[in-house]
């Protein structure tokens, strides 16, 4: 072959890389459930990465005393999936499953996270340890925005009075994008 069919096919290559990761985000915004999720302020962001905003969600930290769960026990990078309920537009956490729930709106994601909760006895040796805390991320923790309105987002964010919430769609397979983020209600427009 030659070096002009090698360069073609190259550039051919790439681009279906780059058409189905576009083809798969599209998929999910035309075919999934719009949820609403709440935000909670985090850190200032890299600068070195562009604009964007950090988001960390409600959903984020799952409190497993007052969350039913399928398994007692997860591993830190294990799949989780988070059944939803909407409640005024809003994803609640519902249920917390180690396989993808059937018949039931929920997100994917993976446990980043694990905080225990350890019981003792009275010579100090540790006799149970329960999960207290998972912290699952799920692909949505980056939202990129146009130069200039990361920083106010994120001041928003911080804000007391402000509520930032994400517009997400989640498709049947629990996959989420973000579709837009909105400031006390009102989408914001670029």
């Amino acid at each position: 072959m030659n070096q002009k069919k090698i360069l073609y096919l190259t550039i051919v290559f790439w681009l279906l890389i780059f058409s189905g990761f576009i083809a798969y985000k599209e998929y999910t915004l035309r075919t999934g459930t719009e949820v609403l999720l709440k935000t909670l302020p985090v850190d200032p962001r890299d600068l070195f990465r562009g604009d964007y905003v950090t988001l960390n969600y409600e959903i984020s930290n799952l409190d497993m005393e007052k969350l039913p769960s399928e398994e007692s026990y997860f591993y830190s990078d294990e799949p989780v999936y988070l059944a939803l309920e909407l409640k005024n537009g809003y994803g609640v956490p519902k249920k917390i499953y180690t396989t993808s729930p059937e018949d039931e709106l929920y997100i994917k994601g993976k446990v980043k996270d694990i905080l225990y909760d350890w019981e003792t006895d009275e010579s100090g040796v540790t006799t149970e340890e329960t999960i207290k805390e998972l912290r699952v991320n799920y692909g949505i923790e980056s939202y990129f925005v146009p130069e200039g309105k990361g920083m106010e987002i994120e001041k928003a964010q911080r804000t007391e009075k402000t509520e930032v919430d994400a517009k997400v769609i989640i498709d049947k397979y629990g996959n989420a994008v973000i579709k837009s983020l909105l400031i006390d209600g009102k989408e914001i427009e670029f």
